[in-house]
């Protein structure tokens, strides 16, 4: 069994892992398990939301890699394959080289739900938050389209605006500009209402979670900066709904 080949698995399994919502111990625990699994010793591995390291010992050689995982998005289901293929091999069900060409599969693998119909869905729990707080049936259905517009403009700005910030903001703002105009076409219509429920699909959710679950398993780094990263996801659509606000006096 080539080293290599362990090396290369481990990462993948991680790359995954980090890359699709997983949490930054899981990642960890799981590149841990499927190097132990293949005779590897000293096992160490590191990861935050940025980065993965992976050392261990063989044959008496220390080896040592480490990736930088710069795009991230959401798809638990890949987080959840890769835990079943991991477990698969350390239980001696599958071969490594199996095991490498299923996460090789899975890291292609094409989201479960289409762009679509995550849109769709967005605009469903914004509609559904805004009629929570007591919107009517107008401005459910404006803020429905807005949440539309606002998930589908984060995937859209996103190969062009590198910085999550910015990206978030113009995505905001551009969904927030359709409840804006609607009010200055009638001025009876409920306008914080209508930004509430345009803003929910850039809620923070994930990013809260993994911060909290990380910093409970004791990676104070992992938790902290997934910690600052919802801050600025909150602080992006906190300054977006400030200036339709201003715009609307």
């Amino acid at each position: 069994m080539s080293d290599e080949l362990v090396m290369e698995t481990c990462l993948l399994a991680g790359e995954i892992m980090l890359k699709n919502g997983g949490e930054t111990y899981r990642a960890e625990d799981t590149m841990a398990l499927i190097a132990k699994a293949a005779g590897m010793k000293n096992v160490n591995s590191f990861v935050t939301p940025t980065c993965i390291i992976l050392s261990y010992c063989y044959l008496d050689k220390d080896y040592t890699r480490m990736i930088r995982t710069r795009i991230r998005t959401i798809d638990l289901n890949k987080v959840t394959l890769v835990n079943e293929v991991s477990r698969n091999y350390v239980s001696g069900k599958i071969t490594l080289p199996q095991a490498y060409l299923q996460l090789q599969e899975i890291d292609q693998k094409k989201p479960i739900y289409p762009a679509w119909l995550q849109n769709v869905a967005a605009s469903v729990s914004s509609g559904a938050f805004a009629a929570l707080f007591g919107a009517g049936v107008i401005e459910i259905i404006i803020a429905g389209v807005a949440g539309m517009i606002v998930n589908a403009s984060v995937g859209y700005f996103e190969p062009y605006l590198r910085v999550k910030f910015f990206n978030e903001f113009f995505a905001a703002i551009l969904g927030g500009l359709l409840a804006l105009v609607c009010y200055k076409m009638n001025a009876r219509l409920q306008l914080d209402l209508m930004i509430i429920g345009t803003m929910i699909p850039l809620f923070p959710g994930i990013a809260v979670t993994n911060s909290l679950r990380d910093l409970m398993a004791g990676d104070l780094m992992a938790g902290v900066s997934r910690g600052v990263e919802a801050l600025l996801t909150a602080l992006s659509v906190a300054i977006a709904t400030v200036t339709l606000l201003f715009l609307a006096r």
